[in-house]
Order: C-alpha cells, then sequence, then structure tokens
C-alpha cells in the first residue's frame, strides 16, 4: 500500500537536524573585530605616548578565558571554527604565541577554505610564517581554491615576495604574474611591482649606493661605504619592534662571534620609531650586537631606504671589498648566513 503524500514529503519538511548555526558564528567574529578595534586604539596610543611598539600587548585575558571555556563546550563544526580563528586572532592581539598542539587542532578543524578565516586574511599567513614547512599543503590550497578573492591575493602576495627573497624566480615569476592578472590595480599588484623594480637597485653583482651615516651615540663618527672598503660589510636593516628581525639576533650574534675577527663588519640601520629604544634592547644579555650601528630617521621614508630599495625589514645585504654587492635577502638569514659568510670569508 502506498504511504500518504503528506508522509512521503516529511523528510523534506522538516528542519536539519543540527542547522548550521550563522548566527553564532557571526556574533564570534563581530566580538573579535571589535576587540581588534579597541587593541589598535589602544597600541596607537602608546606608541603616541613615545613608547616601543614592540612592548605593546593587546590585553585579551578575558576573551582568551571565554574561548577556551566555550571550545570546552562546543560540538557544533561550523561554530567551533570561528572559535579557534577567533582565538588564533586573540592570541595574535596580545602577542602570545600559538602552541604546537593548537595549531594543529585548527589544521584539523578548520579547512582551507574556511569563510572564518575571512575574519582576517593576515591570520592564514601567520600559520605559515610560524608552522612551516608543515602548512605548506594548506596554504598551496587556500592560495588557490578560498572563495574570498581578499584572502587569495594577500596569500599569492605574500608566497610572491617570499620567493622574490629567496631567488626563486621559477616561484616567484607564476606568482606576480598571475597579481598582475586576477588582481590588477589593487595594493598587492602595485606592490609586487614595487619590489621587483627595488630589487633590481641591491641585485648581486650592483654597486652598493653610496651612503653616509652618524654613528649610534657618537655623533663625531660618520660611516660610508669607504669606512669598510676592504672589508665584507653586512648592511642590516631593522627595528626592535619588528619580530622577524629580533628573531634573526641569534644567527647574528653567532656568526659576528666566528667571523668578526676576519675582514668583516657589521653596521645594522634602526628604522625605530626613537632612536632612545635601541639601547634597552642591546642591554639584554641575549642581545648586546657588539658591532657598529646608526640610526635611520623616518625608516622606510628616508632616502637611504629608497637607496636601497627598502619596502620591508628585516633587509641584509653583504657588500664586498670592493663596494659590490655580493648576496642578500635569504641567503643572509637563519642558518644560511653562515654559510654564505664562510663562501667568502672561508670557516
Amino acid at each position: 500500500m502506498a504511504l500518504p503524500l503528506m508522509l512521503l514529503m516529511l523528510p523534506a519538511l522538516q528542519a536539519p537536524a543540527n542547522p548550521a548555526p550563522a548566527n553564532d558564528v557571526q556574533a564570534i567574529l563581530d566580538a573579535a573585530r571589535a576587540k581588534a578595534k579597541a587593541v589598535q586604539e589602544a597600541r596607537a596610543a602608546h606608541v603616541k605616548a613615545g613608547k616601543n611598539r614592540k612592548d605593546f600587548r593587546g590585553d585579551c585575558a578575558k576573551e582568551l578565558a571565554d574561548l577556551n571555556a566555550r571550545l570546552a563546550l562546543e560540538k557544533r563544526p561550523e561554530v567551533r571554527q570561528a572559535l579557534l580563528v577567533s582565538k588564533l586572532y586573540h592570541l595574535q592581539l596580545a602577542r602570545i604565541e600559538a602552541d604546537k598542539a593548537f595549531l594543529e587542532l585548527i589544521k584539523k578543524e578548520v579547512p582551507a577554505t574556511a569563510t572564518v578565516w575571512s575574519l582576517e586574511p593576515s591570520l592564514i599567513q601567520a600559520l605559515s610564517d610560524e608552522s612551516a614547512p608543515g602548512w605548506g599543503p594548506y596554504m598551496i590550497e587556500a592560495r588557490a581554491k578560498h572563495p574570498d578573492p581578499a584572502i587569495r591575493r594577500d596569500l599569492l602576495f605574500e608566497y610572491f615576495w617570499d620567493r622574490v627573497d629567496a631567488k626563486d624566480e621559477a616561484a616567484w615569476k607564476p606568482a606576480y604574474d598571475t597579481l598582475q592578472a586576477e588582481f590588477k590595480d589593487t595594493k598587492q599588484a602595485k606592490m609586487a611591482k614595487d619590489i621587483l623594480e627595488s630589487e633590481q637597485k641591491t641585485g648581486v653583482g650592483k654597486a652598493a649606493p653610496a651612503f653616509s651615516v652618524t654613528a649610534l651615540g657618537d655623533p663625531k663618527t660618520t660611516y660610508t661605504l669607504d669606512t669598510f672598503k676592504g672589508h665584507y660589510l653586512l648592511l642590516d636593516f631593522w627595528a626592535t619592534w619588528c619580530g622577524p628581525c629580533r628573531a634573526e639576533m641569534p644567527s647574528l650574534h653567532a656568526a659576528w662571534a666566528k667571523f668578526h675577527g676576519k675582514t668583516f663588519d657589521i653596521l645594522s640601520l634602526s628604522f625605530d620609531t626613537k632612536a632612545e629604544h635601541i639601547a634597552p634592547f642591546r642591554a639584554q644579555a641575549a642581545t648586546p650586537m657588539p658591532w657598529k650601528h646608526a640610526y635611520i630617521e623616518g625608516g622606510f621614508t628616508n632616502p637611504l631606504s629608497e637607496a636601497y630599495g627598502v619596502k620591508g625589514i628585516p633587509k641584509p645585504l653583504l657588500i664586498g671589498p670592493d663596494g659590490k654587492i655580493v648576496a642578500s635577502g635569504a641567503q643572509l638569514r637563519g642558518e644560511n648566513l653562515e654559510k654564505t659568510l664562510a663562501k667568502f670569508l672561508g670557516k
């Protein structure tokens, strides 16, 4: 006997057992954006008061406690994704490093194409920066398939810049072409052009642009290219507020300890807001930076930065005894620094 029509239609008329909790997700994201705005205002006030940017941390203790409590109870996948990404955002605002277990939980539960990443496009890029190489496939998927063009654009730009720094033309050129074709007239496409032009100013084999800077703490001493003639000079554009710059400190100190007795010098050029911010950093036992220093007023807007095509820091350049550039970028970062110096200075 055939079932009544109404009974046949019942499954279609019933609401899903676990509807997508769009309102809850939106509320989580809105709260995170509101907190970010408050933290940004507090940071601006901190800097306006003349304090060092590196010392600012957003006060997110309450929000992080609330997020942890909700994650312990929440079962709905969509809401958990929002909570996890929101927690990552609050950790970033508070400048707290996410532990490996939490990052693995994100990789497991939050797809590379999840819409919650649109909370702040830079969040997903931070995962790659902090956790590479394990996030490579995840980033490739997000870069190619994320539904938010802003995320695809930003990830593609960051990938392009990273590959330019690594001198990997086979990778950066298609990324650049895609930026110009799919995201033309965007800030990222323009910046990509600027970066390529800037890199040409300091390409390997080119003469280093002339400079004249006053020694930090010694107004009677001036450093120029001629000061270092006959030596290899590591020109180090940096700032105490720059996290990646601070991350290079162990490598720089190790290189100095190994090579400074030879024909080798380091000149660190600080982009700090104030010159006074440098001394407290160097007073720390781990970061004495016992080499030459100068303060570059205005940072990125200084004519010296323009001459050297500085679009981001850290930017290391190795200048040879004849004043020509012999290495740059990733060749002079992390464990590569000692390897590159050994090629020129011997072991």
